[in-house]
């Protein structure tokens, strides 16, 4: 900081003799022009501005001396205190530069300082320098000065003894290596870099070794060429040390090729064996990496069945004798036949033999000629046969050639009437039938679901039939029903929806088509002047159609961050200091996506344990990560889980496709996110603004468990005949029950009993509900007093807000209430039991939706910020510009980070801050950050709201063993503490 003052209390007559001393060398040099005290010159009169001060920090290396320097202008002396000592001009080498147009003066002097000096202080706050600018000040008869930043003087060293070496391992492909290095100390901080195999590692090329804050060397993926010798090097302008080498060898796990065909049998009769083997060498172990385990040859025992050669049977009898005097016997090779590869029986199976004993007659050629003309006779009259038939056929086609020129002629007529009809008159006209599409409210209603693409990655497309406990039609009176046609498979309804603008205030608007988000005011927008007043709650960025206006909030930020709530939802956004460029200014949005189109498509294991969430605009440019905050219905106590994140970069105006990033635990050094997973919180600290979602899975082998939530609600108005009583199983987060209570608030619905918790296996076994202890005067209008939700519409379904329905119908009308209890539990799982019991007084007129206040409050949105950017804020989003943001202020912070960022060797740094946070399981994610500790505690502040957060963070850094940074907290902040 600059200071100024006068030359008060002492003798003026060295400083004047200096100054004429100064000036005859001027005068000397043929400088006639330059400004002596007193000068009328306005531009060389005035408090001197320094052009150049002296630097934060000087270091001696060895005997070589200092040299600290500074220029001002306009100035006519340069003098120095050091150490509160003011040094001789004997030490000072000035320069005075002289600008040839205005003629105002700047002077440089530079300062020499030794060794012997600096180390003779013993002062507390070490040896320092300040540089005094002087000149004349109009009004005033004495030189003022002006005082330049402090520089501080010490003595560079570097001992030898590294507080940390690096460890020979034994790592296996493909895993990530992390070799640490802690330098020895030394003034200034010495810089780490590491060699391998005596070879510089430039980690600016070699992508896959990255060098931390704290020096350690972090190898992403170990490869066989990483096999070496590692050293680790510090370095500072006092010296160059290099630790002991360290060996690292990757090593190869061998496995197992595919197996080879299998032998044939051993034995060609009877019983033998077959074989199949295999080779270690897919890869082969390498570097004394395992050996693969189990057999290389496979056994199996054969059976080759015995071939059967065929025998002959014996001859036949011999035929009678025939007209050339022959007669003939058979065999057949089938005593045995041939089998399983035997040979065929040798020699023929017909003999022939000349006829013998008298028993061959004579024939005459007279008989035979007798025969010839009833042979002609007989080909005659096939002959006139076969030509009736043909003109009988040539016949028939010409009188169906007639025909068909006179159909031709009424068809080409029939064809222009129906080309000049309507497409509706060509519909009833259609095979000379009329088709009514009026619906037939005696009939069964059908309702279809709209036809996706088959590649659509927004859900799972059943097209069996939807059950009973399918989401409510809000709509129903709009929806268009019919019959199904007799031998007709499916008939496709397309349903009519109500866009009425000011049917609720919490409808979606859509505005010129665009998919422009618009809140509405707390007045109806029914007038075309009303919705020029509510463009100033118009967010600027698009947002997908099926965001509901209750479930998102924005506001603009600039570099000093700030907040996004949504609390009856349970989510937040925090955006640190700094993660918005300096002087710039962006418009952030977080919104729930509770269409059933945004929920990922899911196999029969996995399941959804998180709501839906959209954080954007994908444009923002971000320079550290944000905080994304919100609940989860995993539960972590029995374990048996597989989690991971799911994340869509697919832009907004199109259905999203889920990838997966990462399984929790499988992280990499290329993962661009951190996910802290809570008992019930999930924190995700990542760069990028896209859809995010948790999918879990269960490990194999185990049966992990998820929480739901039941609801039961009713209508609010008083049932004439029928009360119908719906039960809602969902997710037990925040948001899922918050998703319920707006749909009820559409159908006029009220809460029954407060919402419980039922824990859900996953065994394959279906969720039951039965209805029990119904009050007289009511009975249940279904068979049985029992349903049952199939197992896999909860595990891996793709519907929000699943539920099913129990009517009950009143029989005595004396009776004004109704009381029953629902029992939910799953099928063979009795332990996880839960009962909902309603009272309800059909007397008594409710509001819709009357919960307790813990469970529904009034829908506000709660947006926090440090900065002064002004928003663009609808009604319904509340600016809290008062509120503590970030507990712990910028100074702080930066405090903190400087005494935890620096390694030490007792270990109590920003890695045991992490591991008394819980935040370690992933900890290379921070040590790959310039700042450690700014990270740790911007999770910090994202996972600990509660009013005591800053006192435990202060008791946390007291059992490090850091008095100094739990020092820094308490004397700045124990105002309040």
């Amino acid at each position: 900081m600059s200071n100024s003052h006068i030359m008060e209390g002492r003798s003026p007559v060295p400083f004047l003799m200096l100054f004429l001393v100064t000036f005859l060398v001027s005068v000397s040099k043929g400088d006639l022009l330059a400004p002596v005290i007193g000068s009328s010159n306005p531009l060389a009169q005035g408090l001197p501005v320094f052009n150049e001060e002296p630097k934060d920090n000087y270091y001696m290396v060895k005997n070589k001396p200092v040299i600290i320097s500074c220029k001002a202008t306009p100035a006519i002396l340069i003098t120095y205190v050091c150490a509160g000592k003011k040094m001789p001009a004997k030490q000072q080498v000035n320069l005075e530069l002289i600008d040839p147009v205005s003629g105002i003066k700047t002077l440089q002097s530079s300062l020499e300082l030794t060794k012997e000096e600096v180390e003779e202080y013993y002062g507390s706050d070490g040896y320092w320098c300040e540089c005094y600018a002087w000149n004349t000040v109009p009004g005033s008869s004495d030189p003022q000065s002006r005082k330049s930043n402090r520089a501080m003087v010490e003595v560079a060293y570097l001992k030898r003894r590294f507080q940390r070496v690096p460890m020979s391992q034994t790592m296996e492909l493909q895993s990530t290596v992390e070799l640490q290095c802690l330098p020895p100390e030394g003034k200034p901080l010495p810089e780490v870099f590491w060699l391998k195999d005596g070879e510089m590692i430039e980690v600016w090329k070699e992508i896959n070794f990255i060098i931390s804050s704290e020096g350690n060397l972090i190898i992403n993926q170990a490869r066989l060429k990483d096999t070496g010798n590692y050293t680790c090097g510090a370095q500072n302008p006092a010296s160059r040390r290099f630790s002991e080498s360290a060996v690292l060898t990757v090593f190869v796990n061998g496995a197992w090729s595919t197996w080879s065909q299998w032998t044939e049998c051993s034995a060609k009769c009877g019983k033998g064996t077959q074989r199949r083997t295999r080779t270690c060498t897919d890869p082969a172990p390498l570097n004394g990496g395992a050996s693969c385990a189990g057999e290389a040859v496979n056994r199996i025992a054969c059976t080759s069945i015995c071939p059967v050669d065929g025998l002959w049977s014996p001859w036949s009898s011999w035929s009678t004798c025939s007209p050339d005097c022959i007669h003939h016997r058979r065999r057949s090779c089938d005593n045995p036949a041939p089998a399983n590869g035997g040979e065929y029986c040798i020699g023929n199976d017909l003999a022939s033999a000349n006829c013998t004993g008298g028993m061959c007659r004579a024939t005459s050629r007279a008989e035979d000629g007798e025969n010839i003309p009833m042979y002609i006779g007989l080909c005659v009259a096939v002959a006139v046969f076969i030509t009736v038939v043909v003109v009988i056929v040539i016949v028939m086609r010409r009188r169906k050639a007639r025909q068909q020129g006179v159909f031709n002629r009424e068809c080409l007529s029939t064809d222009s009437t129906i080309n000049s009809m309507t497409d509706e008159e060509k519909k009833i006209t259609k095979n000379g039938e009329l088709l009514s599409m009026q619906p037939d409210l005696t009939q069964t209603v059908v309702t279809v679901q709209h036809a996706l693409p088959p590649d659509s990655p927004n859900n799972n497309h059943m097209m069996e039939k939807q059950p009973l406990y399918d989401v409510p039609d809000i709509n129903a009176h709009h929806r268009l029903s019919g019959t199904l046609p007799k031998n007709s498979k499916m008939m496709l309804v397309e349903p009519t929806l109500n866009h009425n603008l000011t049917s609720s205030l919490e409808q979606l608007s859509v505005c010129d088509n665009k998919n422009t988000l618009l809140v509405p005011s707390d007045n109806r927008l029914s007038q075309c002047d009303n919705l020029q007043d509510s463009r100033q709650s118009m967010i600027s960025v698009q947002l997908p159609s099926t965001i509901d206006a209750d479930g998102v909030t924005w506001s603009t930020f600039d570099s000093c961050g700030g907040r996004l709530v949504l609390p009856e939802s349970g989510v937040s956004l925090l955006i640190p200091e700094g993660a918005i460029k300096e002087g710039h200014v962006e418009e952030i949005y977080l919104a729930i996506c509770r269409d059933d189109k945004d929920r990922p498509k899911l196999n029969d294991n996995q399941t959804i344990l998180s709501p839906i969430l959209l954080i954007g605009p994908p444009s923002v440019v971000l320079l550290k990560p944000v905080i994304l905050s919100y609940q989860h219905c995993a539960s972590m106590r029995q374990g048996g889980w597989i989690l991971s994140l799911f994340h869509s970069d697919s832009p907004i105006d199109e259905p999203p496709h889920w990838k997966k990033m990462v399984t929790l635990g499988h992280e990499t050094i290329n993962t661009p996110v951190y996910t802290q997973l809570d008992p019930n919180q999930c924190h995700i600290m990542g760069e990028q603004l896209q859809r995010y979602a948790i999918i879990g899975e269960s490990v194999p082998g185990a049966r992990a468990i998820k929480i739901l939530r039941l609801a039961a609600f009713a209508p609010a108005s008083p049932p004439s005949m029928d009360y119908s009583i719906r039960v809602y199983v969902v997710e037990d987060t925040q948001d899922a029950l918050e998703g319920v209570i707006q749909m009820e608030k559409k159908l006029g619905g009220r809460l029954l009993d407060k919402p419980k918790q039922i824990p859900f296996q996953d065994c394959g076994n279906n969720l039951c509900l039965t209805i029990e202890e119904l009050s007289p005067g009511w009975r249940s209008k279904l068979a049985a007093n029992y349903q049952e939700i199939p197992f896999r519409h909860i595990w891996s379904g793709n519907q929000n807000n699943l539920h099913c329905s129990f009517s009950v119908e009143l029989i005595d009308r004396a009776q004004f209430s109704v009381s029953c209890k629902i029992q939910v539990y799953q099928k063979g799982v009795l332990n996880n039991r839960q009962v909902i019991r309603i009272s309800s007084n059909l007397k008594e007129k409710l509001p819709p939706c009357v919960t307790p206040s813990s469970t529904l409050k009034g829908r506000t949105s709660t947006v926090t910020t440090n900065s002064t950017v002004s928003s663009g804020f609808s009604s319904m989003v509340a600016l809290d510009p008062s509120a503590q943001v970030f507990r712990l202020p910028p100074h702080i912070r930066h405090q903190l980070c400087m005494l935890l960022d620096p390694p030490n060797a007792r270990g109590n740094d920003w890695r045991m801050l992490a591991q008394a946070l819980t935040v370690d399981r992933y900890i290379i994610f921070f040590a790959t950050k310039p700042s450690p500790t700014e990270h740790i505690l911007d999770l910090w502040e994202a996972r600990h709201r509660e009013e005591t957060a800053v006192t435990d963070l202060m008791n946390i850094l007291r059992v490090m063993g850091r008095m100094d940074a739990a020092a820094v907290l308490e004397k700045d902040m124990g105002s309040w503490l």
